[in-house]
């Protein structure tokens, strides 16, 4: 489905949102976002006509919820629009009447709604007033995506189109997004890792956690953290609450600033001095935890927003062990700010 997220950046907003990663959203909204949906970012303010434009695209990756009355989206395949896109069609009118018949009942787009459905014809006209070349539609199948794509193999083998090949790269990427094949391959080799996994010595289950911890990919330095603070935690069962981990991570980004250090390398949330709790929650949630719960060692429930160690791992961490796993997450995160 094609959609419009309403998101403020030119003035305040009381969502923990998260530009071109995250969006936070009310449960009101709950069935009107899907995983796959393709956006528009859309900046709105009644006050202001020239904060009423659109600005980017992109399309909604995995949802999560810890207490079923926030949502977090995360988003991915982000583009930011080169030039702003105003609201209004050049005759008079809006873009989001364009065809309104095919999403709602009402001319005059919903624009109290911070998420509403919009055309492909508006949608279209979105993407090309901002210079960018039409996404295949989110709207359709497999086997649309499988025919478009044998039509531009033939053009650009057969008919001696070489600008087909952008039509086939791109193509070939929606197929791929709406099969979940990279993320199946993922599935797979975990699945199989987390059924051997408890058949293992506990010895080699340790092992292959810190192995793990070793080498994981790091895009940002929020992956260790979260593992600390686990390792901080003092239920027995070493869960840790998601506004629990959003504390430690408060805690461990502003000592880092009273230490004349960079709070990260990149540009994130934890930058900002007025960064609110609901906003570290929202980070966390859709970035580490959702990250690191795709793994055979680690557990999000996302009814009770409660992420903790498998209960494979847990069962034989020992202090030993425990102290093992801190000291390499440390070392991961010295080595992360070094580079």
């Amino acid at each position: 489905m094609l959609v419009i997220l309403s998101q403020k950046i030119d003035t305040e907003s009381e969502y923990a949102d998260d530009l071109f990663n995250t969006y936070h959203y009310p449960a009101r909204y709950k069935n009107l976002l899907h995983k796959g949906d393709v956006f528009i970012y859309y900046q709105g303010n009644r006050y202001n006509k020239d904060q009423r434009y659109y600005f980017g695209v992109g399309t909604v990756g995995e949802i999560l919820s810890a207490d079923g009355k926030n949502y977090y989206a995360k988003l991915i395949d982000c583009q930011q629009f080169e030039k702003k896109v105003p609201i209004w069609l050049p005759d008079g009118g809006y873009i989001e009447q364009l065809d309104y018949q095919e999403v709602r009942n009402s001319v005059n787009p919903p624009w109290q709604s911070s998420i509403r459905p919009v055309s492909q014809r508006a949608f279209d006209y979105i993407l090309n007033r901002a210079g960018i070349q039409k996404a295949p539609d989110a709207a359709e199948s497999v086997d649309v995506l499988k025919d478009n794509l044998k039509q531009s193999i033939r053009e650009f083998y057969l008919g001696g189109n070489d600008s087909a090949i952008l039509d086939i790269e791109s193509i070939a990427s929606a197929i791929a997004r709406s099969l979940n094949v990279a993320e199946s391959e993922q599935n797979r080799e975990e699945t199989v890792e987390a059924a051997y996994l408890p058949s293992l010595p506990p010895a080699e289950i340790v092992q292959n956690l810190i192995d793990y911890c070793k080498t994981m990919k790091m895009s940002y330095s929020y992956k260790p953290v979260l593992i600390l603070a686990l390792l901080n935690s003092r239920k027995k069962d070493g869960s840790v609450t998601a506004e629990r981990a959003a504390k430690f991570f408060r805690e461990y980004y502003e000592t880092r600033k009273k230490a004349g250090l960079p709070a990260e390398k990149k540009k994130c949330l934890y930058l900002k001095d007025s960064i609110t709790d609901q906003q570290i929650v929202a980070n966390v949630i859709a970035n580490p935890v959702k990250a690191l719960a795709e793994t055979p060692y680690f557990y999000f429930n996302s009814e009770t927003g409660v992420f903790s160690f498998s209960p494979e791992i847990w069962d034989v961490l020992d202090r030993k062990s425990k102290l093992a796993l801190g000291s390499v997450c440390r070392q991961r995160l010295i080595e992360y700010f070094s580079d």
